[in-house]
């Protein structure tokens, strides 16, 4: 009986040291423990050890690693092992950071306790494995929770997709502070069109089909939905495609969207078969219609190249160093808000509104907008020998006074590194409202005004004696302040940027718009 006693806590000893290093048993190790004069009843092979622990999604997952749930809620916990069969010791142990906030039982049972926030986890009983083995969730506990009122599904084609042509549909949910932003798709007609869970619509026949998202979050009453239409047709191949010389594609401006034209026949072929690329696409971009986005501050290039079947075209594209041509009309960036509590307040498809803000307890409201700051450490580049004139479409409820900055001021603040150009352009006077108003009349504080500055004009410091050289700038901004605080500017609308040769060349896109 003592020799039996004596080798139970010889064998015990041992598997608790084996438990510390890792739960990795061998049958030399245990036999060394239990002592060579005993009988083990044969040798033991090596243990197998829980490589990983997968847990399952639940329906209180946020997002992949994180759990909502109402206090008093609890939710099970489903896991899976790897391998899935064969492991020696397939116990595991479950533990909460807080239990006090939720806590966990040993069958994976999670239970909310107190509102807040913890991390539940989950080891294997013996050894410590890799980082798979001890996967973990955070856990947390809410008052209530946050159903969505609408649902706006985003990227809709205009037309038709072809037979077998993926469309990503996109989906945003309002408010965008909802608790579970997940959804269900589905298909009216899958034989015309299905949709994934994802919101990947795929075309099958000809035909139309409505497509219906709706809200899986939890919502014990109608969940929110949406619909659109999406329509099929059978592809119609591209014979041939051309694309004509447009020596805009040599020009294009910072910030400008550009259509590239092209012919295709036959004219009914469908064009969402041509795949188009390019070879710069940080520079310049293409979408899958071939429209371009440039998205450089200086001159660039690129080769964009449209493919359908066997028939390759290729086109080079440009960017003209120093051609401003920044749109207001639906966005802000890449400029951006330069003043402390100044905000962008929106755009509605023609301007975009800034919202001032008083500057400390001064008596005067202020946003500055820069394009790029000395700080950025990049540079912008113009060519005033070819893009003289700087333009702006502005509309500000001040009428603001040339010269000085009674009733506010805008002021052209640039210059490069080292200074060559700059700082402030001054015009004929100072550098408050040195613009010129496009109409020649005074500026407006009811109606929208283009102004202009001439950029071979005088600045306070750095004057260039030789305009026929491009200038780096490190600094672009325009210092829009000085403001009354009266109420009379808390905001103010900004169409458009741009830089053009002439006036006449102003005058006629004025005029065009």
């Amino acid at each position: 009986m003592k020799n039996e006693e004596s080798q139970i806590m010889r064998t015990n000893t041992c598997l608790n040291s084996i438990k510390l290093l890792g739960g990795l048993l061998i049958a030399a190790g245990l036999t060394a423990c239990v002592g060579q004069d005993q009988d083990t009843g044969g040798a033991l092979g090596e243990s197998t050890a829980i490589s990983a622990i997968t847990i399952a999604d639940t329906p209180y997952n946020t997002d992949a690693n994180t759990l909502c749930l109402l206090l008093g809620e609890q939710v099970t916990l489903d896991v899976a092992l790897t391998p899935s069969e064969g492991i020696t010791f397939p116990g595991i142990v479950w533990s909460s950071d807080d239990a006090s906030i939720a806590s966990v039982t040993q069958d994976g049972t999670i239970i909310a306790e107190a509102l807040g926030t913890t991390i539940v986890r989950v080891v294997p009983e013996i050894g410590f494995g890799p980082a798979a083995a001890t996967p973990s969730r955070t856990v947390t506990v809410i008052d209530h929770y946050i159903y969505m009122d609408a649902i706006t599904i985003g990227d809709v084609p205009t037309g038709t997709i072809a037979v077998g042509e993926p469309v990503q549909l996109t989906a945003t949910p309002t408010p965008a502070t909802a608790t579970f932003v997940r959804y269900t798709w589905s298909s009216s007609d899958p034989s015309v069109a299905t949709v994934d869970e994802n919101g990947v619509v795929t075309g099958k026949s000809d035909g139309v089909t409505t497509i219906t998202v709706t809200a899986d979050d939890r919502n014990p009453n109608t969940p929110a939905s949406a619909t659109c239409q999406i329509e099929v047709e059978v592809p119609v191949p591209v014979q041939s495609l051309e694309i004509p010389s447009d020596s805009y594609l040599s020009q294009l401006g910072y910030s400008e969207t550009y259509q590239i034209q092209f012919n295709v026949t036959p004219t009914d072929a469908t064009l969402s078969l041509i795949q188009w690329s390019s070879d710069n696409p940080d520079a310049i971009s293409v979408d899958n219609k071939g429209k371009l986005t440039v998205k450089t501050l200086s001159g660039a290039s690129a080769i964009i190249t449209a493919t359908t079947g066997d028939i390759t075209r290729t086109v080079n594209v440009s960017v003209a160093a120093g051609r401003l041509w920044f749109s207001f009309a639906n966005a802000f960036a890449p400029w951006r808000i330069d003043t402390n509590g100044a905000s962008v307040a929106g755009s509605d498809g023609t301007k975009t509104t800034i919202a001032t803000n008083n500057i400390g307890t001064s008596s005067k409201r202020r946003a500055d907008i820069a394009i790029i700051k000395s700080a950025d450490g990049g540079t912008m580049a113009i060519t005033p020998s070819e893009y003289r004139y700087v333009a702006v479409k502005v509309a500000i409820n001040s009428a603001l006074v040339p010269g000085n900055n009674s009733k506010g001021c805008i002021k052209l603040e640039m210059f490069d590194n080292p200074r060559t150009i700059g700082p402030n352009y001054v015009g004929t006077v100072n550098a408050n409202n040195s613009f010129t108003v496009f109409t020649g009349a005074s500026f407006s504080a009811t109606e929208p005004n283009v102004i202009y500055y001439d950029l071979q004009g005088k600045y306070d410091s750095m004057n260039p004696t030789n305009w026929n050289q491009t200038f780096n700038l490190t600094q672009f901004k325009f210092v829009i302040a000085d403001y009354p605080i009266d109420g009379s500017c808390d905001s103010y609308d900004i169409y458009w940027v741009r830089a053009f040769k002439t006036l006449d060349e102003l005058a006629a896109f004025v005029s065009a718009e």
